[in-house]
């Protein structure tokens, strides 16, 4: 009977609609598959970048054949697809590209990106932002809430596809039979329920879905979070136990990675967060300071290229001034920013003396902070060696004291090295930056 109630009432609404003689019943229905669209400045733009140098066709427009027609979901805004899939390309090809070549993108990458507006929401609680059939097809949800210079966001739809595309890879060839059995107790399909992952040795809490996603998990995390980010995360963990795990996954995800496929996967992270940086700058101000993750820059311009001229320029006059003072031929080795006390920095000063013995001046400053994060520095303290020598780098120390500076990352040119530095909130292209460390 109900059955008959269906059909009956859709034959009324049938002859209902027949009474309407003025309307069109020939017009073309959209979204059923098979439409042709003429092509538009974005359908070039993603010819250009993807389908033509990787054979990656990127589908935005709706086409119910591609979704689970149990899920509610909305098409993409148009406005969203190429800010979107500039930092896919930027931040996932891109980085890997450079590390192996175009020829790995084109072999291993999936074919096949379709775009939703919406997210994926699920039985059970979980939202599904994004998900990999086979290695041929990946499905980005939430696209309509996607922000370029939002890095959080740009994060969050990178990790989902740096996740998927490691399990491509462990499709292609799996990770070693080793890593299921750090935390193997761990692993549980409730995995949503279980809050306490950290403490289990796990990076994030889908990592204990099952080792497969654990592996994924760690991958995506060390890229999109970066060398600080990493860090920060690994070492705010209280159980040595846990750390220890988590240290055991990431070297055979370095290994796996360099061994299997010849990535360096310290390089491909900090090429990912210079492409982060390039559209949404974050700062390096979480990770550095005192009592924080890292207390020390130390900055070698003779040796590090990359360094701007307008700082160049004061650093050099500082050379020739040291050497000029007293006139015993001093020689300015290198410098270190120094975050000794709260509130504080230290311009730490090597140099040696005409005979080559070394020397150590110190010259404290109170640092001065505005709601944007920028700092000012003021000369509070100067040790015995600093008095001495101070006449000769005032191109240096006022350098420092007359301009408002901003916390940035810098990158070498190779990829290879993370920088931490300041540069002038004014005027951004003078900076300086080095090695970050305790």
């Amino acid at each position: 009977m109900k059955k008959i109630y269906i059909l009956m009432l859709v034959a009324a609404i049938a002859a209902s609609s027949c009474k309407k003689t003025d309307e069109n019943l020939n017009r073309e229905i959209v979204g059923l598959g098979g439409d042709v669209f003429p092509q538009s400045d974005l359908d070039k733009f993603l010819f250009s970048n993807f389908t033509q140098p990787y054979n990656i066709s990127v589908k935005y427009r709706w086409d119910g054949t591609e979704y689970d027609n149990s899920k509610t979901l909305t098409p993409v805004k148009i406005e969203k697809v190429q800010p979107l899939m500039e930092i896919v390309k930027s931040a996932w090809i891109d980085p890997y590209t450079a590390e192996v070549g175009q020829n790995f993108i084109k072999t291993y990458a999936p074919k096949n990106y379709v775009l939703v507006g919406s997210p994926q929401y699920n039985s059970g609680g979980t939202v599904t932002l994004g998900e990999a059939e086979g290695g041929i097809k990946v499905t980005l949800f939430n696209v309509n809430n996607f922000e370029k210079t939002e890095r959080s966001v740009s994060k969050r739809v990178l990790k989902t596809i740096h996740h998927e595309f490691t399990h491509i890879l462990n499709q292609t060839i799996t990770y070693p039979k080793e890593f299921p059995l750090i935390t193997p107790a761990g692993y549980t399909a409730d995995w949503n329920n279980v809050s306490n992952y950290a403490a289990n040795g796990f990076i994030t809490q889908y990592s204990q879905a099952a080792p497969g996603e654990d592996f994924a998990e760690m991958v995506s995390i060390m890229l999109t979070e970066g060398k600080t980010g990493y860090e920060f995360i690994v070492r705010s963990n209280p159980s040595a136990t846990a750390i220890a795990a988590i240290r055991a996954k990431e070297n055979i995800v370095v290994t796996y990675m360099k061994q299997t496929w010849g990535i360096d996967m310290y390089t491909l992270m900090n090429r990912v967060q210079a492409a982060f940086d390039a559209t949404a700058p974050t700062s390096p101000s979480p990770y550095l300071g005192f009592g924080k993750l890292y207390t020390m820059v130390s900055i070698n311009p003779d040796g590090t290229t990359g360094l701007s001229a307008d700082f160049m320029t004061q650093y050099n006059a500082a050379k020739t001034g040291l050497a000029a003072v007293g006139g015993a031929g001093r020689v300015l080795n290198n410098i270190a920013l120094v975050y000794s006390a709260a509130g504080q920095v230290i311009l730490r000063v090597n140099y040696t003396n005409s005979a080559g013995a070394a020397f150590v001046a110190n010259f404290t400053y109170n640092i001065t902070t505005d709601a944007s994060g920028n700092i000012n520095l003021a000369l509070s303290a100067t040790d015995a060696n600093g008095l001495v020598i101070a006449p000769g780098i005032t191109s240096l120390t006022n350098y420092l004291t007359t301009n408002k500076f901003t916390y940035k990352f810098f990158y070498s040119a190779d990829g290879k090295i993370e920088y931490m530095g300041l540069a002038k909130t004014a005027d951004p292209t003078s900076f300086f930056f080095g090695v970050y460390g305790n």
